[in-house]
């Protein structure tokens, strides 16, 4: 094992910049209750009271697929495959979070007032129904929140020579005390943050890995250097080149990602939290370019990572010198870090940990959050205490929170004792949970869904993929262990099972038993806590206006993110692949400077469009912090603009001053 930090680089982040940020988040949070009249009444903590635009909604969907799983398992991809591995990584996030997309959509069309997606089930099917999807989902939640972590604290391990245990629980210290605090708008905030400064590292790394470093500097010595390692360490793909798409291995490996997927997003009640939070019309901007902006992140950090690692694998800079980098090293995700290491030196590899750091804490707050919300409204209000008062359920997710933090850092710390790595949980969670996503689709597109598809069709999608899987492993290669499980082959049958065999199940049963109730009954089953302020209140209901709106653009909506989904998917790559086409060195030129490009956009995007959404709150935040303008009443403040007057004026009333203003933003 080779460290190349020292211990201290990484107790500074894990404990010191843990500190700092989890301070300046409380700090945020104090700020904005204090000048901005944001108080952290139940609804605000778990739903950021239904006010979030586009452009935090874009940084919160990058930094919810920028997971440390993620940003390692795309080098991992570009580093086993070549130029392809990072681009079809690429493909099988924006597969989920495209098409996520029409699921948000249609909770704010059909359960307005939900307070978590988990909620919805309940809604419409009642208690038994509600508990088996309340298993899926809080199972996804649980093993996502541990493979983030498992992901940084291995590679904190490995790097900074620091033991996992102490990462695994100090990790989620900060995380928790200023998601405990600033609850779901705490979460948008720090995603903003660290999506940004992700950013600007992996725009560092291409610049310096094609344009300055001494290594390589240019596209045509990188072309040069991968032709060169294709001789001596071939990869699986056309002759064994890292420069086609024409790899059979790894387009089964993203199919297999693909299928196991829709697990990570559909059935993660995070994602839902995020759809929740958005105001209506930002729904589909927010969703559709977060995800083309996150798609460029594990295209882009690939090509100047881990193809700096492969490239030069036989220069004495390489860690591994003059070997590749061994399998167990590259399943934990180290051809990121040791490419970073190789072009920048010592600061690179720290910039590698910084990165995964961000990711980290980013995520896990969102999903201590989702989690949080899913004990308060799916078990303690639903089953426990229905008539809780707004401070209770407060109290809960602030208990929750901790309590969910200290699991999963157990759990983390089981599962790397047992040899669990986070390749090996991406392809188990779809084969375990993916009956999940199939549920929550069907729950709200189609009015017959049967109440009995909770009960039977899940379960039994489920065990039919883990009775694939196990008779896959067995019939392919003799023996069924922990290793083999995890090889494509397996896999691929196992989740296609799964997700098939569910849809299959849902529809027979739903044509002998089909559901006796309506999508148009939903809005009425949620209910509001006692402290919800005025127009958090109204934010449960939609307006006929804006309801009319969502209504017309849903079909354009689901014609415009089919059509990016394909054209991703199967225009471009696969006419690439059929052809078994290498790429010249000017069509891996254009190759890297269309991902710069797009790299740049997505970074432009994300750091200032939310800004200038938000430029008339700023300026009222300024205005009372210098005097100039009174300081906001929780009950007059309105998505960052404040509502001229009250009901005690002489003008509009409160109340119908939202909803002139709701019908105006709408």
């Amino acid at each position: 094992m080779h460290h190349i930090l020292d211990a201290g680089y990484g107790y500074g982040f894990v404990v010191g910049l843990g500190a700092a940020f989890a301070f300046i988040m409380i700090f945020v949070t104090r700020v904005l209750t204090k000048y901005m009249g944001e108080v952290q009444d139940s609804e605000h903590f778990s739903t950021a009271s239904r006010s979030i635009k586009s452009g935090l909604i874009s940084s919160a969907v990058v930094s919810s697929w920028c997971w440390p799983g993620t940003l390692l398992s795309s080098c991992v991809y570009t580093y086993r495959y070549g130029v392809a591995g990072g681009y079809w990584y690429g493909i099988s996030g924006i597969s989920h979070s495209m098409l996520f997309t029409l699921i948000a959509l249609q909770m704010k069309r059909k359960a307005t007032g939900a307070h978590t997606i988990v909620e919805i089930v309940r809604a419409r099917y009642g208690k038994a129904a509600h508990c088996v999807y309340l298993f899926y989902s809080c199972g996804t939640n649980t093993i996502i929140a541990s493979m983030l972590l498992l992901g940084c604290s291995q590679a904190f391990a490995h790097i900074a020579n620091i033991h996992i245990v102490a990462c695994a629980f100090l990790f989620p210290v900060s995380v928790a005390a200023y998601t405990m605090l600033g609850g779901l708008k705490s979460t948008f905030l720090s995603d903003w943050i660290h999506t940004v400064v992700i950013y600007l590292v992996i725009i560092a790394s291409l610049l310096i890995c094609y344009c300055t470093s001494d290594l390589i500097g240019s596209t045509d010595r990188m072309w040069d250097l991968l032709h060169t390692v294709s001789k001596t360490h071939p990869s699986a793909g056309h002759e064994g080149s890292y420069l086609t798409f024409s790899n059979k291995a790894l387009v089964m490996l993203a199919w297999s990602q693909i299928m196991s997927g829709w697990a990570t997003v559909f059935a993660d009640p995070s994602y839902g939290q995020k759809a929740i939070a958005a105001k209506p019309m930002s729904t589909i901007s927010g969703y559709v370019i977060g995800s083309l902006c996150w798609f460029i992140i594990p295209w882009s950090f690939g090509l100047g990572t881990a193809l700096a690692a492969l490239a030069l694998t036989n220069n004495p800079v390489s860690p591994t010198y003059p070997h590749l980098i061994p399998a167990q090293e590259v399943n934990m995700g180290m051809p990121l870090l040791y490419g970073l290491y190789a072009i920048m030196g010592k600061s690179g590899a720290a910039a590698g940990i910084l990165v995964l750091f961000l990711s980290c804490t980013s995520s896990l707050s969102a999903e201590l959050v989702s989690f949080s919300s899913v004990i308060t409204y799916d078990v303690y209000r639903a089953y426990i205490k229905p008539d809780a008062s707004g401070k209770q359920l407060v109290t809960v997710s602030h208990i929750s929170v901790v309590a969910f933090a200290l699991f999963i850092a157990g759990l983390t710390i089981m599962f790397n004792y047992i040899g669990i790595t986070i390749s090996w949980i991406l392809t188990f969670i779809g084969i375990i949970l993916g009956a999940a996503p199939v549920g929550i689709t069907l729950t709200l597109f189609w009015p017959k869904m049967s109440t009995y598809c909770f009960y039977y069709a899940l379960p039994l999608g489920s065990f039919t993929g883990l009775g694939c899987w196990l008779g896959a492993c067995k019939h392919l290669y003799g023996t069924v262990n922990k290793d083999n499980l995890g090889l494509v082959n397996s896999t691929i049958i196992a989740n296609f099972s799964t997700f098939g065999a569910t849809v299959l199940y849902c529809v027979i049963i739903s044509f002998f038993f089909p559901a006796g109730n309506s999508l148009e009954e939903l809005q009425d089953k949620f209910r509001v806590a006692d402290d919800a302020t005025a127009h958090e209140k109204s934010l449960m209901q939609l307006d006929k206006q804006t309801k009319a709106k969502l209504d017309r653009i849903f079909k354009w909506a689901a014609l415009g993110v089919f059509g990016i989904w394909i054209s991703f998917t199967f225009v471009l790559p696969f006419p690439m692949y059929g052809q078994k086409y290498i790429m010249s060195k000017s069509f891996f030129r254009g190759w890297v400077v269309v991902s710069i490009i797009w790299l740049f956009i997505a970074f432009l995007y994300i750091t200032f469009y939310p800004i200038y959404e938000s430029r008339s709150a700023l300026l009222h935040f300024y205005r009372r912090v210098v005097g100039k303008e009174q300081k906001a009443s929780t009950e007059v403040f309105l998505y960052g603009q404040e509502v001229e007057g009250s009901a005690s004026s002489g003008k509009a009333s409160v109340i119908e001053q939202i909803a002139e203003k709701r019908d105006e933003d709408a």
